[in-house]
């Protein structure tokens, strides 16, 4: 009964992150979207939902300490304990880029003739895919998967480039355009960094199926 009641645990330890994690993906999608559409009301939901996500956070962190402390994991167990939590804790980071992405999409919204350049979109697609990509790696415990994140991540800096070069272009003609270009280049910064961020969980899962200490984000 004690085996069953810790297998129970562990499994409720990955639904629980799993459950963040969606919470996060709707946050930052939607975020995007009160940018795109220029819509006070979504953008404020994000920011008003992360204490969602907070508390996500810290239920993880709650159980995890009661597992450890009443279970004792050892080897494999305990690197995905450890590996929860790590992942857990990037997931709660991306969501408050979410929430920054919200915030500058607030301030944008009263610069009418400053549309979000259209690649911005495309990089929107490629960070949510990189995120979910990582995510499945956790789950079905993948180092091919995990890897992969490298060139994902690689493409998508050189796009926030190509973007972040363009807006300065759009500031340099236009003085009055700066504010704007300013809070756009911070959306594109926390995008990128979201990025990053599930590199780290690429990296947690390389670690939790391996042992090795992985860099895929040098």
């Amino acid at each position: 009964m004690t085996r069953e009641r810790y297998i129970h645990q562990l499994d409720s330890l990955r639904t629980d992150l799993q459950h963040m994690d969606a919470l996060v993906e709707k946050a930052l999608i939607t975020a995007i979207h009160s940018l795109e559409g220029r819509n006070k009301t979504v953008a404020s939901a994000v920011i008003d939902g992360d204490k969602h996500i907070d508390e996500a956070e810290r239920t993880i962190e709650e159980r995890t300490v009661h597992l450890i402390a009443t279970q004792q994991p050892v080897a494999g167990d305990l690197r995905l304990v450890a590996s929860i939590i790590a992942i857990a804790s990037e997931l709660e980071r991306i969501g408050d880029y979410a929430v920054g992405i919200a915030r500058r999409s607030l301030h944008l919204v009263q610069y009418t003739t400053t549309a979000p350049p259209a690649m911005l979109h495309t990089l929107t697609l490629q960070v949510q895919h990189i995120l979910q990509s990582s995510m499945e790696a956790f789950v079905r415990q993948n180092v091919e998967l995990a890897q992969d994140l490298q060139q994902q991540e690689e493409q998508i800096d050189a796009l926030q480039q190509q973007i972040r070069n363009e807006l300065m272009e759009v500031a340099r003609n236009d003085v009055q355009q700066l504010e704007a270009v300013i809070n756009l280049i911070d959306i594109v910064h926390m995008l990128e960094r979201t990025a990053d961020r599930a590199t780290n969980i690429g990296e947690r899962v390389i670690y939790l199926v391996t042992s090795d200490i992985a860099d895929l984000n040098p």
